[in-house]
């Protein structure tokens, strides 16, 4: 196999691993287990355990908490159709239908 291929392959693998692992992260937020651990939240808790930096915790939860409500993206991630990189900038730029403001025609009455 040419290196080139490889590469290919094994990022859309560790990418299809992130999508996984942000889920976990998700759910190990919602239900507060970081707490377990003496920790005030979840991205101090990863701080702590992962050596992540301060900034990327929180970036990872943010990701993570919007693929929960973007079940198509996080689809999509998941088998490998999005990259991280890709899924970031859709979870920073596009808002969840429910952050939508309802449309109204232009003729409507108040």
């Amino acid at each position: 196999m040419d290196v080139g291929q490889w590469l290919i392959d094994h990022r859309a693998e560790a990418d299809r691993a992130e999508a996984v692992w942000l889920e976990r992260l998700a759910e190990f937020d919602r239900e507060g287990w970081w707490a377990l651990d003496g920790q005030f939240s979840c991205a101090t808790w990863l701080v702590w355990r992962t050596n992540m930096a301060r900034s990327t915790a929180f970036e990872k939860l943010r990701v993570a908490h919007e693929l929960a409500r973007r079940p198509i993206v996080a689809e999509a991630f998941r088998t490998g159709g999005l990259s991280y990189s890709a899924v970031r900038a859709i979870t920073r730029c596009m808002p969840t239908r429910s952050a939508r403001r309802p449309m109204t025609p232009p003729n409507a009455a108040p």
